[in-house]
């Protein structure tokens, strides 16, 4: 019996070296199969992060863009009031010299060496 309890030994150690290696193999392959899901998720990551800076740039620009538009378009208003104002004074300067004509065409003078005749009247 001596025998035989030595052969079950030796099998025993023989099956539990075979499945230590086949752990030991498993282990391995696990191992390599998380660092390669790990390098991937680094991959997608960065490929995540390069899109969403890409947007970022795009609405940093959109907006500078847009700022630049709405301080040109306040400098046009501005110098558009600026312009009205300029037309008012003028048109206030033409009705003002329009009413001197007015009431300066109704009484003929003898200035300037004039006959006191209205200069605009037809000659006949």
């Amino acid at each position: 019996m001596a025998g035989r309890g030595r052969k079950r030994t030796v099998a025993a150690r023989t099956a539990k070296a075979r499945t230590t290696r086949a752990l030991e193999r498993r282990l391995a392959r696990l191992t390599a199969e998380r660092a390669a899901e790990r390098e991937r998720q680094v991959r997608q990551l960065a490929r995540v992060r390069r899109a969403a800076d890409r947007r970022l740039a795009a609405m940093v620009a959109e907006i500078a863009a847009l700022r630049h538009h709405e301080a040109r378009a306040e400098a046009l208003a501005r110098l558009l009031a600026e312009r009205e104002a300029a037309l008012a004074a003028e048109r206030a300067r033409v009705a003002e010299l329009e009413a001197r004509l007015a009431t300066a065409g109704s009484a003929p003078r003898k200035e300037n060496g004039g006959d006191g005749e209205d200069p605009r009247a037809p000659r006949g």
